[in-house]
């Protein structure tokens, strides 16, 4: 069943070719678009079984009611117990008493996430196809689509509110902000979007990546007498909130995240905002940037966080695809992005090769071969073991710091 992986291939590397050189507006580079669009919402709607949080929540889903009935206790229970907001678990009972079944959630959230980031490629930049094979070789769209599904959900209202507040409607942006919260709690850190604003410049970058180690050096303090503070109190929320604050890493640790959000992240939009000569273009890249910046130091410091990079990840890619097309056209500063297209495709390469001891797989196994609901194999539950294993290490001692 991988040949839907092939045919996705080959058909977006031909419309890569044959349409991203295009600047002007083409009617057909716009339906090749949505045509790779509605074929990505389908790769992910019809799956079954693809990737290793997907296996939480279709458990999870058996539990939901099938009637409205008690629906709002339903809805404060799943709050408080397990720190699920409303509007997740308000389209699982909806579509658990409607279709009785999950597929239809998966493709809900499929529709949603890649309808608003296909939107988004059209209004800020040329490549389309290019981002669309990045965005598919990354495994950002098995990440969006499978892994994180309830922050999928807010992403897809987040990033709307963000390209109303770049033009000009900032009322949207109040919209879509709290839709997203509703969905996942994590969309909360777009409320510094707003304020991300920076002269951008290398010293810029020197700052970031200053104060992210200062704040990773002094984090056990930090956490120790601060957070607790703030947070004060129990439920499944803010125990969320502590358990992926306290998550640890070693000098080299940090390094490599300092490296994958900091480093690499701002030599790839820095280069081809330097390139822009559209001025609206240019704005619109600068506070993409310093919302990236802003992102990156929490991701840097705080192993934890960096799953909130993903609010920056569709425009940091967007701007990735300009960067590889424009590669070869300018030769000053050549080798710097060079090396920075090939250390970002190595760190790709370490994501695949993520190893699972207990099944012998990797992390690329997740959603390679693609499974379907025609199938339904019972060898997909390799991965749910696979992901039990990844989640038992994440919480393992070694990993997080020590409280006091």
């Amino acid at each position: 069943m991988s040949v839907v992986y092939l045919i996705f291939i080959i058909l977006t590397a031909y419309f890569s070719y044959r349409y991203d050189r295009i600047e002007e507006y083409d009617s057909h580079k716009q339906h090749r678009l949505w045509l790779m669009c509605i074929y990505l919402i389908c790769i992910s709607g019809f799956s079954y079984g693809l990737g290793g949080d997907k296996f939480t929540y279709m458990e999870e889903f058996e539990l939901y009611p099938d009637r409205w009935n008690d629906v709002g206790d339903f809805i404060w229970i799943q709050f408080m117990m397990k720190g699920q907001m409303p509007l997740w678990t308000l389209a699982n009972i909806l579509a658990k008493v409607v279709f009785g079944s999950f597929n239809a959630v998966q493709f809900i959230q499929s529709t949603a996430i890649n309808i608003s980031i296909c939107y988004l490629v059209s209004k800020y930049t040329h490549r389309y196809f290019l981002f669309l094979l990045i965005y598919f070789f990354t495994l950002q769209y098995f990440i969006f689509n499978t892994e994180v599904m309830r922050e999928g959900f807010a992403l897809s209202f987040v990033l709307l509110g963000m390209h109303g507040w770049m033009n000009g409607k900032k009322w949207l942006f109040f919209v879509m902000l709290p839709i997203g919260i509703l969905f996942h709690i994590s969309a909360a850190v777009a409320v510094v979007f707003p304020f991300a604003k920076f002269k951008l410049s290398w010293k810029m970058l020197g700052i970031a990546f200053a104060l992210s180690f200062a704040i990773w050096f002094l984090s056990d303090i930090l956490l120790g007498r601060v957070m607790m503070a703030l947070l004060g109190g129990m439920g499944s929320l803010v125990e969320k909130i502590i358990f992926y604050s306290i998550q640890a890493s070693t000098i080299f640790g940090f390094l490599r995240s300092a490296i994958t959000y900091l480093i690499f992240p701002f030599v790839i939009m820095y280069s081809v905002m330097q390139n822009e000569k559209d001025e609206d273009r240019s704005k619109k890249f600068s506070r993409m940037i310093s919302y990236m910046l802003l992102l990156g130091v929490l991701a840097s410091s705080f192993a934890g966080f960096s799953r909130l990079y993903n609010y920056v990840r569709v425009f940091y890619l967007i701007l990735f695809a300009d960067f590889i097309y424009t590669m070869f056209r300018e030769k000053k500063h050549l080798i710097i992005r060079l090396g920075t297209f090939c250390g970002t495709v190595f760190l790709v390469f370490l994501q695949y090769m993520i190893p699972y001891k207990t099944t012998n797989t990797y992390y690329y196994d997740y959603f390679y071969p693609y499974t379907s609901i025609l199938e339904k194999s019972k060898d997909v539950y390799i991965r749910e073991v696979a992901h039990s294993e990844a989640v038992m290490a994440e919480e393992s001692d070694n990993n997080v710091r020590e409280i006091k």
